[in-house]
């Protein structure tokens, strides 16, 4: 029998279980994927976008962890650990979410992905699961994206997701391409609404 399919509408009813895209499954961030994000976060192409080529140490990534737990547990959405579906052995490919921006009516979106994923379209499948799943969840009107100057790569992809861009700004004492998306402009797109479905028990990776 296959399985039920989740429109927009269902997800924010969604069971905090592994739910899947056409060539992904998402589960939500968990304190047990704490080597998965360790790897990641010292992958050659994550390093250097995001933290400037210095490399993560273990206490680093709980950090981050801790991070997107309390996000989980204050607003009902977070950040997914993202794997994409290969015959009967999902690999892990990154991580991607939605955090509050600071005191603002705005969401934060940010994702990872080992260089080995890159370039093939995963990274915006991801999004507009983990994107929809925020909005349904929350009362806030946009999505915003903060891009490193030369980081070409996630330049395009905010752009496939509907984002665009608006001026420079800082944050945290480092200057940013400020990119953002308004809730109404999001959900007049093309692929919205779209369906996923929730992966059974025995497909959610361990």
């Amino acid at each position: 029998m296959e399985a039920a399919l989740w429109s927009p509408r269902q997800i924010r009813k969604m069971p905090m279980t592994a739910c899947q895209t056409k060539r992904l499954i998402l589960t939500p961030l968990k304190s047990q994927h704490g080597a998965e994000l360790f790897k990641l976060h010292n992958d050659p192409l994550v390093q250097n976008a995001i933290f400037n080529n210095v490399p993560q140490t273990r206490a680093d990534v709980h950090k981050w962890i801790d991070r997107f737990l309390a996000q989980w547990s204050k607003n009902g959405f977070g950040f997914w650990i993202v794997y994409e579906k290969v015959n009967d052995s999902p690999i892990f490919i990154g991580r991607c979410g939605l955090l509050e921006y600071r005191d603002t009516n705005s969401l934060e979106f940010a994702y990872a992905f080992f260089q080995s994923s890159a370039g093939r379209g995963l990274g915006p499948e991801a999004a507009r699961f983990a994107i929809t799943h925020a909005l349904q969840n929350s009362t806030k009107e946009k999505v915003i994206g903060l891009i490193a100057h030369g980081n070409t790569r996630a330049e395009r992809a905010a752009e496939k997701f509907g984002l665009h861009y608006v001026d420079d700004r800082f944050d945290n004492g480092k200057l940013f391409q400020y990119y953002e998306l308004s809730r109404e402009d999001y959900c007049s797109q093309a692929h919205y609404p779209a369906v996923w479905e929730p992966c059974n028990s025995n497909t959610e990776p361990n």
